[in-house]
Parts: structure tokens; C-alpha cells; sequence
């Protein structure tokens, strides 16, 4: 078993030394092992859901940009979660596996706020921003988004999703933290490196379809002038060096490649601020300073932490179903219905 364990790692280093750029490169063909749910009670009933469970609301959301609380039922919000969240050219196993992280994602909001229930959202479990294509859309906005193609895409998200609503991810008997995030960087990241906290489904694992994925690959150049303003309206007191190879530091990393500390100017900061400060696609960058400009080059995009959402549809390119994927990407956890 150790022998099989240290050729999987060893592959992955092989892998991950080869140039991204390659035109030759195969990651399809990487076999994941076959991850199976912790608990060997955790079975999945199949649903039988009538009319009349769908229809029952399971949230309210604040929409953000009318301030309407907006009731909803099992079947829109799941509908309208995965519509928002991953392409409908996806797999449907991959459909599925968002479909599970989105509501469980989103019962673990609800039970939060039940708990200790935030003003700002005027009785709400959570916020959404269908405008802005974000956490949810509703019907109308799909058919305005996919046109002649909407019943086409509809059908999809019901032959796929009808089989498995209701169903989340638990441990212990309670609802996980179930990020996701669309690129990691060929290895998704421990939540503790980049959020805090450490729970245990939350780690590192290998995501090595990620590299195909298009944009996974990014870059965003700034001249000199442009990137000290931009420091400047953060740090008003920020100085730097003359050389302008020390503008910019990089002291510490994840073992996936996250930046976790650097130094701008004078300035200590993270990674995470370095992203938000320059509208980086993540915090995990290399830095090409050349010419009198700083340029980013970047890999991946999001967090990192949790289901990469391009690695799910590789999964499912490559035969895995979505209870393998979720498996794979939360290890220790449960399905519930």
C-alpha cells in the first residue's frame, strides 16, 4: 500500500514538472483512486419527491439588489444555484456533485443565521444577487440567458438534478463548510492556509484536470506609476525602494503555490489582499518585474479550497460519478438526505 501511495505522489510530481504550455500534455487519463464515503452507513436513499415536497420553500433570500426577500423551494433553488454557479455545458455528474455543495453550502447559512441571526438580512437565511449571476438566478433570468437554448438546458438540469434533490453533505451529523471555487491550481488548498480554521474534509488534494481548464492560466501588468498608486490609495504612508525588484516580495507560500505573506514597498500583506488590492483571478502568482513593469502571472482561479468545479466535470469526463467527486474533494463526509 505504501509502495502505491509514494508511485501516486510521485506521479504527481512528474506531472506538475512538466510545462504547463506543452501542447502535448494529458491529464485526462490520470486514474483518481476510488474514494468512497467515510461512514459505511451513509447510504443515499433514491428520493421520491412528489409535487408537493418541491414546492414547499426551503429558504428565503435577501435579494441584494431589490431588497425583496424572496422565498424558495428545493427544486428553483436548485436549479437556479447550479445555473448561476457552473456552465450548462457541464456533465451532469458534475452538475449534480454542485448541486449537493450549493445546498449544502447554503442549509449550513441558514442554520448559522437561525442560530445567531444577522439584521441585515430582515429575516432572511441568506443573500443573493441574481443581477450579478451570483449564488442564484431564477427562471426567467435563464430563459433570458439562454435564449432558443433554454429548454434545451432546462431539460438538462432535470434529468440530471430531480434524482438527488435534497441531498447534502454532513459530518458528524452536521451540515460541512462546503466551498467550492471554479480553477485551483493543479492541487486545491487546505482551508487553514487560506481561511482559518481546520476542518478536516478541507485539505489538499490533487486536481490535476484543473491545468486544461480554460484561463486557467492569467496574467495582469502594471506599469511602475500605475502599481505604486495603487499601493498608495491603500497605504497612504507606503514607501518603496529604489530598486524596483524589491517592490515586491514573496516570503512565504501553501504547499499548492497560495502566496501567504509578502511585502509591498514597506508594507507587510497576504496574499489574499495582494489579489483583492490588483483584481488578481487568485492569490497564487509568480511575479515577472522587467522593463519598468511588475507583472502577475497567474494560475488558477478563486480560493482554492473545497470542489474545484473544472476538476468535478474532469472527474466526470473520466467516468466518475458524483458521489465519487464529492468524495474526493471533502473526504470524511457523509451524503444525507
Amino acid at each position: 500500500m505504501k509502495e502505491k501511495i509514494l508511485y501516486l505522489f510521485s506521479l504527481l510530481i512528474f506531472i506538475f514538472s512538466i510545462p504547463l504550455l506543452t501542447s502535448g500534455l494529458k491529464i485526462e487519463n490520470f486514474n483518481f483512486p476510488k474514494v468512497e464515503f467515510s461512514s459505511t452507513e451513509a447510504k443515499v436513499n433514491e428520493l421520491n419527491l412528489n409535487e408537493e415536497d418541491t414546492s414547499q420553500y426551503v429558504f428565503k433570500a435577501l435579494d441584494k439588489s431589490t431588497g425583496q426577500i424572496v422565498p424558495l423551494t428545493l427544486k428553483d433553488f436548485t436549479y437556479g444555484a447550479v445555473a448561476s454557479e457552473m456552465p450548462l455545458t457541464f456533465e451532469p455528474e458534475a452538475l449534480k456533485a454542485q448541486a449537493v455543495a450549493s445546498f449544502t453550502y447554503f442549509c449550513n447559512l441558514k442554520e448559522k443565521n437561525s442560530q445567531k441571526p444577522d439584521p441585515s438580512l430582515n429575516g432572511a437565511d441568506f443573500l443573493i444577487d441574481p443581477s450579478n449571476k451570483l449564488y442564484y438566478i431564477s427562471k426567467e433570468q435563464m430563459q433570458a440567458l439562454w435564449g432558443e437554448n433554454f429548454n434545451f438546458y432546462y431539460d438538462k438540469l432535470s434529468q440530471a438534478l430531480d434524482p438527488i434533490l435534497g441531498q447534502s453533505l454532513k459530518q458528524d451529523g452536521k451540515f460541512i463548510e462546503a466551498l467550492y471555487h471554479s480553477i485551483s491550481s493543479g492541487n486545491t488548498e487546505c482551508i487553514v492556509d487560506v481561511f482559518g480554521g481546520n476542518l478536516n474534509y478541507l485539505k489538499s488534494v490533487p486536481s490535476p484536470g484543473d491545468v486544461l481548464a480554460p484561463g486557467y492560466q492569467s496574467t495582469k501588468e502594471f506599469s511602475i506609476d500605475d502599481f505604486k498608486s495603487i499601493a498608495v490609495s491603500k497605504w497612504p504612508g507606503i514607501t518603496f525602494d529604489q530598486d524596483i525588484q524589491n517592490f515586491l516580495k514573496i516570503n512565504k507560500r501553501t504547499q499548492s503555490g497560495t502566496v501567504l505573506d509578502a511585502e509591498i514597498g514597506s508594507i507587510k500583506t497576504s496574499g489574499k489582499e495582494l489579489r483583492e488590492l490588483f483584481s488578481l483571478r487568485s492569490a497564487n502568482f509568480e511575479l515577472n518585474i522587467h522593463d519598468n513593469k511588475i507583472e502577475f502571472l497567474v494560475k488558477g482561479y478563486g480560493h482554492g479550497v473545497g470542489m474545484s468545479q473544472y476538476g468535478a466535470q474532469n472527474m466526470a469526463k473520466q467516468g466518475s460519478d458524483y458521489k465519487q467527486i464529492l468524495a474526493w474533494y471533502y473526504p470524511g463526509t457523509e451524503i444525507s438526505t
